[in-house]
């Protein structure tokens, strides 16, 4: 009964805390506040039991409810030119996320989420795609801590970008769309340029965060090859199909279900609000739960190399999204 009770009181907080401060947002202060109690006499009184059950269904349960608030329908709103430098954002974020996290001997779990993080939707891609990638509570942690950094470096970098490379509007929304991480700061970022910058910024941000569909698909994808060539090299029966749903999650199935139906059909706004706020409750408590898990000396053991990484795939990204803005529009 007591960890049921801190449980509800920490997500009380950090939904209040995100509330009250949207540039932190609930995922941050979630798990901020996990990692605290987590080296306080509280975390003694946890039932190890209840922890491993939110764990391991609230995120997930989370995932498919934010499915149902994401349309297809919303590419109809923007041209084929977005769609190109949102499709080069994903591809150039992973490569350089990938390619540089050996260099610097980055876990490859971690520098994956670090570039789909970037790349996508910040917190809500890595939340997403962390379960398939079957990865540790403190890469989740220390990936979408340092989204939050480069959002804010966003927030200062951005304004000045823009009135240097004489932006548009629509140049600027598009850019602020495409390049920043979390959705708090892409508007916080476009609206304070203008009410005109601020709705492209947030049409071209849903957009972006639909690509969490195709990645999730991808990824299990690359699993499934992955094993399989696993089987080849040892001379075992070919994969069966068995083992190829092992490696389709089922929360991803109900996922990419869940978009299909919002896509399919029109839900009132109400219900849509409802199941986002159910959405967010879920994955908060999750995220709290997450950052039980996270420990100091974890966090010591990083280092700075994450954080490295998160720049150079960011500056990536920006310079990718400013390069073809300038190509496409000009």
């Amino acid at each position: 009964m007591t960890t049921i009770i801190i449980l509800i009181i920490a997500t009380w907080a950090a939904l209040t805390i995100g509330g009250s401060i949207p540039l932190l947002g609930t995922s941050i202060a979630a798990i901020l506040l996990g990692a605290i109690i987590r080296h306080t006499p509280l975390y003694a009184y946890f039932d190890s039991k209840i922890i491993k059950f939110v764990s391991k269904y609230f995120l997930k349960t989370g995932i498919v409810l934010l499915g149902f608030t994401l349309s297809l329908r919303i590419l109809g709103q923007v041209g084929w030119e977005v769609l190109i430098i949102l499709a080069s954002v994903v591809v150039i974020s992973l490569l350089t996320s990938l390619i540089l996290s050996k260099l610097l001997k980055v876990d490859f779990s971690l520098g994956l989420l670090l570039g789909i993080g970037t790349s996508i939707c910040g917190g809500s891609a890595i939340a997403t795609t962390a379960p398939i990638l079957e990865a540790e509570d403190e890469e989740i942690a220390v990936s979408i801590t340092t989204m939050f950094i480069y959002s804010m470096v966003a927030l200062l970098v951005l304004p000045t970008l823009g009135r240097a490379l004489g932006f548009s509007d629509q140049l600027y929304g598009i850019l602020a769309g495409s390049a920043v991480n979390d959705t708090a700061s892409v508007v916080a970022a476009a609206f304070a340029w203008s009410e005109k910058a601020g709705s492209i910024a947030t049409i071209v941000k849903l957009v972006r965060t639909l690509l969490i569909v195709p990645m999730t698909v991808g990824l299990i994808y690359f699993k499934f090859t992955k094993q399989r060539k696993v089987t080849q090299s040892v001379n075992q029966p070919a994969v069966s199909w068995q083992q190829v749903k092992a490696n389709i999650p089922l929360f991803v199935v109900f996922f990419v279900l869940a978009v299909t139906f919002a896509s399919l059909v029109t839900i009132p706004t109400e219900v849509t609000s409802l199941i986002s706020r159910s959405s967010k409750l879920f994955m908060t408590m999750a995220l709290f739960v997450i950052g039980l898990g996270v420990h100091i000396d974890q966090i010591k053991k990083a280092g700075l190399k994450p954080i490295v990484l998160g720049a150079v795939t960011w500056t990536a990204v920006l310079v990718t999204s400013i390069g073809l803005l300038n190509i496409l529009y000009r």
